[in-house]
């Protein structure tokens, strides 16, 4: 791609052309094409990896309808994702410890 922006944060866009946060590594892009790992070659960015659609990198679109995310911000979107979830497994498993230590009671009748 010939001008990624530093300002452009990891998103995609709709078909329609609105701007949507999509969080983590890009897989696919709307248009049902995989993605492509390129690398700036900008005086803005240069060096600076990004994924991109790979239909839109082919034809060297310009536009902002097909997925384009920097790499290092989509690195840092699955680990912020991963560390909610372990924050909640972690709450589950404090939940869990609770209820086995006093846990239900557990009524025995003798039956003669």
């Amino acid at each position: 791609m010939n001008n990624p922006r530093r300002n452009t944060r990891g998103s995609s866009t709709t078909s329609g052309g609105i701007r949507v946060r999509a969080p983590g590594i890009p897989i696919k892009c709307w248009c049902a094409e995989s993605i492509k790992e390129l690398i700036s070659k900008t005086n803005l960015n240069p060096y600076r990896r990004y994924y991109r659609c790979r239909y839109a990198a082919q034809r060297k679109l310009e536009n902002e309808n097909h997925i384009f995310k920097w790499v290092d911000e989509a690195f840092t979107d699955e680990i912020q994702q991963l560390d909610y979830h372990v924050r909640m497994l972690e709450e589950e498993v404090q939940v869990l410890k609770a209820t086995i230590t006093s846990g239900p009671k557990a009524f025995w009748v003798s039956v003669s």
